[in-house]
């Protein structure tokens, strides 16, 4: 499992390429206003997820140990979607570093 710190998020955007959120322009975890890649887990943008392939689907989730960007459409403790241009292997997990404790495992 990787550790995702502003390094790693840059390295997941450039390998997966996330694709912004054009129903909600102003979507988060983007670096601006204008640059959300997060999709929402009801309305308009949860149907726009549900449409695509799910090899392209990523859901942040909140664990036991923090929150984690793991592969496929999750209905359990989702808080948001991604979509992304390349596909994943159903292999990659991300724990997301949102303390700022950078501690890799």
């Amino acid at each position: 499992m990787t550790t995702i710190n502003d390094k790693a998020v840059d390295t997941w955007e450039a390998k997966y390429k996330p694709i912004k959120n054009h129903i909600n322009p102003s979507a988060g975890w983007g670096t601006d206003d204008e640059d959300g890649i997060l999709f929402e887990t009801y309305g308009d943008e949860f149907e726009f997820v549900r449409e695509y392939n799910e090899d392209n689907v990523w859901t942040w989730v909140d664990g036991d140990n923090g929150t984690y960007i793991v592969t496929g459409l999750c209905m359990v403790n989702r808080i948001g979607y991604f979509i992304t241009e390349e596909p994943h292997t159903y292999t990659e997990e991300f724990q997301v570093d949102t303390y700022g404790d950078e501690d890799d495992e």
